[in-house]
């Protein structure tokens, strides 16, 4: 039955498509995805009707949701396929006002994800964020997450663009193969949409913490301020809308606009007012490691004279690259002279153990095998001005912690991922 209610919501949204003609903007990498689609997103909707992936919405069933105008509200599994196969009857029997672009967010836990979806559409728009080391257990090796991935970039069109992550040795390579134009983005100087300078900064008319960056593109330059974000991997989502809207042809005015609408998504490097005037960077969504060293280097560049502190969870689906992986990031807190390293779950074990051998006191590493009674400790031990790093995989929970170091929580359903459904509950 499930097979059968995927085939029918895969035809109405292929019959949708063909029918309305969006442009189609899809986006993938196994880290900066949902981020960079936010900001894509925003620089459009200056010049087109705009829909993008909402919530998970980015796998063989998510899609179809987005393409036919299902709300990511409804909880239930039924209720979201009765409401996809109203919507794209209607829209195929009438003539009804649809998007004129889609951003779709493409996500893949296993071999043939990616195909899969991008047969779903034509694409006029590829967007590789980046590969690393996700979802090893089903992959295997990264060679094989790369080639999953540039699926996506392959299925674009000659007249198309693909849209690559220059900084990322992996998403690079696939300039070679692609058949569309190129465009790359990052901060390396080769790069067609480039990031000059990127620092922490505070907006004086607010008082809100975010990231100030000069971005350089078709001899033109000019200074962003993302409100509300850390770190300098953050600034990659900024690239990606930068160098989409090129490829649309929008004039800066119109990208530097799109821009300043942007927000971070819950959960990815968000900067949020702590309990006892800590400042928390919330990173909980979901972790790799790739961009767990990121974020431990974004914690160790933002600005305070206090502590800073990294709250990390396990990192899921890695398989034999588990242990060597969480070492690694042990090692990163080390080096990075962060001053308190607390883990919660048993892989963080090997995170302490290296953070210890390469330096950090023992008596700054702690070990929670649940994150309440982390958020619990935590809460008896923070001082104004700790900055705290909340990250780690979605089976971590670390949303958890987060909530209960919030300054505010009542604002955590608008600020934090997972508060709803069966997720509050469990």
């Amino acid at each position: 039955m499930r097979r059968l209610a995927y085939r029918l919501l895969r035809v109405l949204a292929r019959r949708v498509i063909q029918r309305y003609h969006p442009d189609v903007i899809g986006v993938t990498g196994s880290y900066g995805k949902t981020s960079a689609k936010e900001a894509i997103e925003a620089v459009l909707a200056s010049a087109y009707v705009v829909r993008s992936s909402a919530g998970s919405f980015n796998n063989e069933f998510g899609l179809p949701f987005t393409v036919l105008g299902v709300s990511p509200h409804l909880t239930s599994g039924f209720s979201r396929g009765l409401q996809a196969a109203f919507n794209g009857l209607r829209l195929l029997l009438t003539r009804q006002p649809y998007p004129t672009a889609l951003v779709l967010e493409m996500g893949a836990d296993r071999p043939g994800d990616i195909r899969d979806l991008v047969q779903l559409t034509h694409l006029n728009v590829g967007v590789l964020t980046g590969v690393g080391a996700t979802h090893l257990q089903r992959f295997g090796t990264v060679d094989a997450v790369l080639a999953e991935k540039s699926l996506l970039v392959t299925a674009v069109s000659p007249r198309g663009w693909a849209v690559l992550n220059g900084d990322d040795v992996r998403a690079r390579t696939l300039a070679e193969v692609a058949p569309a134009r190129i465009i790359s983005y990052g901060f390396d100087g080769g790069c067609a949409v480039r990031a000059i300078d990127a620092a922490p900064s505070r907006d004086q008319a607010t008082g809100e913490w975010g990231i100030l960056v000069k971005i350089e593109f078709n001899q033109q330059r000019f200074a962003v301020f993302l409100p509300g974000v850390a770190g300098r991997h953050s600034v990659y989502a900024a690239l990606a809308g930068v160098a989409v809207g090129a490829a649309y042809h929008l004039d800066v005015v119109e990208i530097v606009s799109g821009l300043r609408r942007y927000v971070p998504p819950a959960g990815r490097m968000r900067v949020l007012a702590g309990a006892f005037k800590t400042t928390l960077i919330d990173d909980s969504y979901n972790a790799s490691p790739d961009a767990a060293v990121a974020a431990i280097e974004a914690l160790r560049q933002w600005p305070t004279d206090r502590r800073r502190w990294a709250v990390l969870g396990d990192m899921a689906e890695l398989g034999t690259a588990t242990e060597p992986a969480h070492r690694a990031v042990g090692t990163t807190v080390a080096n990075e002279r962060i001053d308190e390293l607390v883990v919660v779950g048993e892989h963080g074990r090997a995170t302490l153990a290296a953070a210890v051998a390469q330096g950090l006191p023992a008596d700054r590493v702690h070990h929670f095998t649940q994150p309440a009674a982390a958020a619990a400790w935590l809460r008896e031990r923070v001082q104004p001005g700790d900055v705290l790093l909340l990250k780690g995989s979605q089976a971590s929970r670390m949303e958890k912690v987060v909530k209960a170091l919030l300054a505010d929580q009542s604002k955590a359903g608008e600020l934090l991922v997972r508060q709803y459904g069966a997720w509050l509950s469990s």
